[in-house]
């Protein structure tokens, strides 16, 4: 697709021990990055790094696609390694269990025409033949666009479908190593991200056109521990915000703990819904935890790993 009427960005891949995931998302990127667009693969310390580098090497054919290893895994780390990397202005990231659809990258790339906007996210859905699973996770399926900035209120995306200019994440220090997959607190990165870029006055939008489709490849044995992950993001998000952002700290407690946990909770037990029941119960408690536990006491120093060149 040609890029010579939009910015040209830097896609970024991070991916670990999931080689046909990170294959069909290649070939959907292929059909949407132009010439002037790269694609960057890091790969988050696999335990076979082999066959990821070589679907990597094997990207379709007119894609620019680099790759590289992170040295332990970790998603932010792997991201940030790709983004310090990118040779563009903007990077946009998508997970390896992701397929980007029609027009995205125009979509994307489109949105930073305004140089008011320093983020972009955009919708995430399930594929059609997955449309009957349950609790689908990511999830953002808001219709209209909106504008992001400290006083939109409810969920602002996910890092599944993500862009930003790279002079701001370099100025917020870009994703917390300490948080994400393949550490403890192993969700809520993305949040903790969007909420450091919007106290430091940034201002995003979201493009529901800039559409990708998200592989829903968990069992619901593996769902369990998904929504336990994504409490433990939530208690070390509101721990950060209750210390640098008390301003936005009530308004996200009450989207984290009424709109989300305590209205899925009693909806799913008047519904008889068990698994529901089960899955806030589990955000609930992770939350809790992410909250009182030790290391998110200790995230309060810097909290981020620092600006990279």
């Amino acid at each position: 697709m040609p890029t010579g009427s939009r910015l040209p960005i830097s896609v970024v891949v991070a991916t670990r021990d999931r080689p046909e995931h990170l294959a069909r998302c290649l070939r959907a990127l292929a059909r949407e990055v132009g010439a002037a667009d790269e694609v960057i693969v890091v790969d988050s310390a696999s335990r076979d790094g082999t066959a990821v580098r070589e679907v990597a090497a094997a990207a379709p054919q007119g894609i620019r696609c680099r790759y590289l290893r992170a040295p332990r895994p970790g998603t932010s780390l792997a991201r940030n390694l790709g983004w310090a990397a990118a040779a563009t202005s903007a990077v946009a990231f998508v997970d390896d269990d992701v397929e980007v659809l029609a027009g995205w990258a125009e979509e994307i790339a489109g949105a930073f025409a305004d140089p008011a906007v320093a983020f972009v996210t955009g919708w995430i859905g399930v594929p059609p033949h997955q449309a009957d699973v349950a609790e689908p996770n990511p999830l953002m399926v808001a219709p209209t666009p909106f504008h992001i900035d400290r006083h939109r209120r409810g969920l602002l995306g996910a890092s599944a479908n993500f862009a930003a200019r790279c002079d701001a994440l370099a100025a917020v220090g870009g994703f917390d190593e300490r948080l994400g997959p393949g550490t403890w607190i192993s969700a809520g990165e993305d949040h903790e991200l969007f909420d450091r870029l919007l106290a430091a006055g940034y201002t995003g939008c979201y493009r529901p056109s800039a559409r990708v489709e998200h592989d829903q490849w968990r069992t619901r044995r593996e769902s369990f521990g998904l929504h336990w992950r994504i409490g433990k993001g939530a208690g070390a998000r509101l721990a950060r915000l209750a210390h640098r952002d008390p301003s936005r700290f009530a308004a996200v407690s009450r989207e984290l703990l009424v709109d989300d946990i305590a209205h899925a909770l009693v909806g799913s037990v008047r519904a008889g819904y068990q698994t529901g029941t089960v899955f806030a119960l589990l955000r609930l408690a992770g939350l809790l935890v992410g909250w009182l536990s030790a290391p998110v006491r200790a995230l309060f120093g810097s909290g981020i790993a620092g600006p990279r060149p």
